[in-house]
């Protein structure tokens, strides 16, 4: 199935290599589970979401999908496999948007999200395959 998100450009969700090899093809890498999942997440909180900046002078650039060149992260990082975004909700602290989603869970809009690192000042989520409805996991 083709999921292109609805209010993320490609540049925002892959690195500059990635996107200057495949540009628009570059959806490919991404699951649509996970574009879901962001796109949810745009829609619950009504604000921005931040992944990558890159492209409009920001520093962001591996916060998306993570190539196999890529040396952040580690080798089997939901970043990887197209399932995991790091993030900021804009105007919203890390913390706070955490409580928020676990509290919403059954939310139709979040239904995507099974997993949320935890101590980290950014918002990490990821569709990977798990046992909960939403783990809470330590950043890898």
């Amino acid at each position: 199935m083709f999921y292109k998100a609805i209010h993320f450009d490609i540049k925002e969700l892959v690195d500059r290599d990635t996107y200057n090899r495949y540009g628009e093809n570059a959806w490919m890498f991404l699951n649509p589970a996970a574009l879901q999942m962001l796109d949810g997440l745009r829609d619950f909180f009504g604000c921005a979401v931040i992944v990558n900046n890159w492209h409009t002078g920001g520093p962001f650039q591996y916060r998306g999908f993570r190539s196999r060149f890529c040396n952040i992260g580690g080798d089997y990082s939901q970043h990887r496999f197209g399932n995991a975004f790091d993030c900021d909700i804009q105007g919203w602290d890390a913390e706070a948007v955490r409580q928020k989603i676990l509290m919403n869970k059954d939310n139709p809009l979040l239904k995507n999200i099974t997993r949320l690192e935890s101590d980290v000042n950014w918002l990490h989520v990821d569709c990977a395959n798990s046992p909960d409805r939403i783990r809470i996991v330590r950043p890898v």
